[in-house]
């Protein structure tokens, strides 16, 4: 009786191995079930197409005005803020802050800009508005202040964010034709963390993607070594597009940098001529925002190798007036 009752230690081994195996096996699915599905574009209501908004102003004074009226309508064209942002969503507006210049030099987002989306967004609705991006400087502080974004954000009503730079993670990319993976910021790619993805970038001259506008912008939502995408940077770019799910693009052209980008720093390089410049390009297209941005700087979008790319992989249309294009005067 004895004998049979007795666990050895090899069958005490085996049950403790097994029951451990199981509990993993029950930890490791149960972590599976807890992992965040990845964002989706937004189910919207805003019409297909694109629109243009010109403001020309003579009094600095009156440039915030201006450009809040020129997204407020700009938008408006396209059937209004709230086909797009509903009561209790996450919006993450994504500027350029790249740089640690001051507004008038054309380098990153003109604040006012963001400022408007702010507003417009918490008008909506939205439980939280952040404002985030990823600076070429290892800190961030000086680009978000010296740009004035983040005050103007702030005072907006905005949740200003220093990316967490231990929220990068590699994901796959589907179909990459050169970039198979990459690492992005996890709470611009979450259904758990965001709902509406607004890429705010301005149209810009840019030594090695010749332009940089709103696909180029994406660079600002992703980690690693940013500067290897430089080789082949064209696909690269449409790859890095395949994966982010932008709602929104908000092209900020009311001052234009033709020259010495992406950093900028010379006034006479800056355009803020109505010729050209003093513009706001919303679509939720980001292909046919960038193809009318092109010409801004007399180019045809099919010269600037990641539009035509990303056209040619159908992530929008480079012909802008197809779908719709409709310009405003502010």
């Amino acid at each position: 009786m004895y004998r049979h009752d007795k666990i050895s230690r090899r069958t005490f081994l085996k049950t403790g191995i097994a029951a451990g195996a199981g509990f993993y096996g029950l930890s490791y699915l149960s972590s599976l079930k807890k992992r965040p599905s990845f964002k989706k574009r937004k189910e919207h209501q805003l019409k297909p197409g694109l629109v243009v908004a010109h403001g020309n102003i003579s009094d600095p004074a009156r440039e915030l005005h201006t450009i809040r009226e020129m997204v407020r309508r700009a938008l408006n064209a396209l059937g209004g803020i709230d086909k797009l942002v509903s009561r209790g969503n996450r919006v993450i507006i994504k500027p350029n802050i790249a740089w640690n210049q001051r507004p008038e030099f054309a380098a990153n987002t003109n604040p006012f800009v963001v400022a408007a989306l702010v507003e417009l967004c918490r008008e909506a609705g939205a439980s939280v508005v952040k404002v985030m991006d990823n600076p070429c400087s290892v800190n961030p502080e000086p680009s978000y202040n010296n740009s004035g974004i983040a005050t103007s954000a702030r005072q907006a009503g905005a949740e200003v964010i220093y990316l967490d730079k231990n929220r990068f993670t590699d994901f796959t990319i589907p179909d990459g034709k050169i970039l198979k993976s990459w690492s992005f910021y996890e709470e611009m790619v979450y259904t758990n963390e965001v709902d509406v993805l607004i890429n705010v970038p301005i149209a810009k001259q840019h030594g090695t993607s010749r332009l940089s506008m709103g696909l180029k912008n994406v660079f600002g939502m992703i980690g690693g070594d940013r500067g290897s995408l430089h080789t082949d940077i064209h696909p690269k770019i449409t790859d890095l597009n395949k994966f982010v799910k932008i709602d929104l693009t908000v092209l900020d052209a009311f001052r234009i940098l033709r020259n010495h980008g992406p950093t900028g720093g010379r006034l006479d390089d800056v355009d803020n001529s109505p010729d050209r410049a003093r513009r706001i390009i919303i679509s939720t297209d980001p292909v046919a925002a960038d193809a009318y941005g092109a010409t801004l700087f007399g180019i045809q979008p099919e010269e600037v190798g990641y539009i035509r790319e990303s056209h040619e992989q159908e992530l929008g249309e480079i012909d802008y007036r197809r779908k719709g294009f409709e310009e405003l005067y502010v």
